[in-house]
């Protein structure tokens, strides 16, 4: 859906969620679940799952959904609505590892990733739309961006996680973080959702005022006293009053969301941002000996940004991508934080290894080749911050 004018002006900020995540994931595992109603459930009662008799609904599957099923409801209420409903046992840190990989791919498309939850993260792709290289210099006018070149980087990014990773996800697009989370709450599941810069008011104007991420029920009862159902209603009411009612920070806050004029900036959280460095190869190569070779050239300088930043770091990747441009990752995870270029170098080997460097099952031989090799450093965090927490930490492993 869009909305608006055919140029762009202004930062361009997206908010992706993932649908049905958990669920998804689920399906990834057992791609048996595939359109049937399912629920992950969060029970005290083990992995079993065909012994699950009590617990509480963490997400559904859309099929489920249709019966009434929804996230937060115990599971006697769930299985009234929808007796067929298949029970899976949450399991956190798979989900974790499927959400990583999809971080680690909307990292190439986002200039500042912020991820948010397990399940969504907001981007700001301001630069990488506007690049001249990707887009040429004819469509480029200034601060101004055509707008479809927009939806083109969106659409990237939505076919991007779905191939690599199997998974749909809704995004929506805007001037600021609040319109791209309204946005993308917009049209779901695997909705995009553009709102463009002169129509924002338009958009906002008509939906209701719980819409806003941050106005809860409550917050939303004492709007009603005031009069106040709409966005459109909540931007042309005295800032003044607001202020006085919610607190100076807040009302101005609510204020600025309901006008599309709030500054709060996509920002990396500390212990999710990644450092990564990568090089072009020379010519496309298979073997592995060349592939090790180029990524110990680039240690020495990824280290030092490491080191001039205060990182100290728990996981390191390697990403090589292909003759055919497809992107494949391997990282290995430190049981502790780490803060010496050696716990870079030493684990090269082992994850070129995980990679496959044979020509089977794949119809084209040149496109085994890698073109392109990088080492990522993640699960970061500041040296004089975490220095207590890095000495704590420790376990018996590190002593042996």
């Amino acid at each position: 859906m869009e909305h608006g004018q055919p140029r762009w002006i202004g930062n361009v900020i997206l908010h992706l969620d993932l649908d049905s995540f958990f669920p998804s994931c689920e399906e990834l595992r057992d791609p048996s679940l595939a359109g049937k109603p399912h629920a992950v459930i969060m029970t005290d009662q083990g992995v079993n799952n065909n012994a699950i008799t009590k617990g509480v609904v963490a997400s559904c599957s859309y099929e489920a959904r249709k019966s009434g099923v929804r996230s937060a409801i115990p599971l006697s209420k769930a299985l009234n609505l929808c007796p067929n409903l298949i029970l899976k046992v949450v399991d956190i840190p798979y989900y974790r590892q499927v959400s990583g990989k999809v971080m680690s791919i909307l990292e190439e498309y986002a200039d500042v990733l912020e991820q948010a939850s397990i399940d969504e993260a907001y981007l700001d792709c301001t630069k990488k739309v506007r690049n001249r290289e990707e887009w040429g210099e004819g469509e480029k006018i200034g601060r101004e961006v055509v707008s479809d070149k927009v939806a083109a980087h969106a659409s990237k990014i939505k076919n991007a996680v779905k191939e690599q990773c199997g998974l749909s996800c809704s995004i929506g697009v805007g001037l600021t973080k609040s319109i791209a989370k309204i946005a993308s709450d917009f049209r779901k599941p695997d909705g995009l959702t553009i709102v463009y810069p002169n129509d924002t008011s338009k958009f906002l104007e008509p939906l209701e005022v719980g819409r806003i991420s941050g106005i809860g029920t409550k917050t939303q009862v004492l709007m009603q006293k005031m009069e106040i159902k709409t966005i459109g209603q909540l931007a042309k009411y005295d800032v003044q009053k607001l202020m006085d009612r919610f607190g100076r920070k807040t009302g101005l806050w609510m204020w600025q969301v309901a006008n599309g004029k709030d500054n709060d900036i996509v920002s990396p959280r500390e212990d999710n941002i990644s450092i990564s460095t990568e090089d072009t190869l020379d010519y496309a190569t298979s073997d592995k000996v060349k592939i090790l070779q180029y990524l110990n050239e680039l240690v020495d300088e990824l280290y030092e940004r490491v080191k001039t930043k205060g990182y100290t770091f728990r996981t390191v990747g390697v990403k090589l991508m292909r003759s055919d441009f497809s992107i494949e990752t391997r990282e290995i995870s430190y049981s502790n934080l780490r803060n010496d270029k050696e716990s870079i170098a030493s684990v090269l080997e082992r994850l070129v290894d995980r990679f496959s460097f044979s020509n089977n099952n794949i119809n084209n031989n040149d496109n085994v080749a890698f073109r392109k090799v990088g080492i990522k450093i993640s699960n970061l965090a500041r040296l004089e911050r975490k220095k207590e927490k890095v000495y704590l930490q420790k376990t018996l492993l590190d002593y042996i």
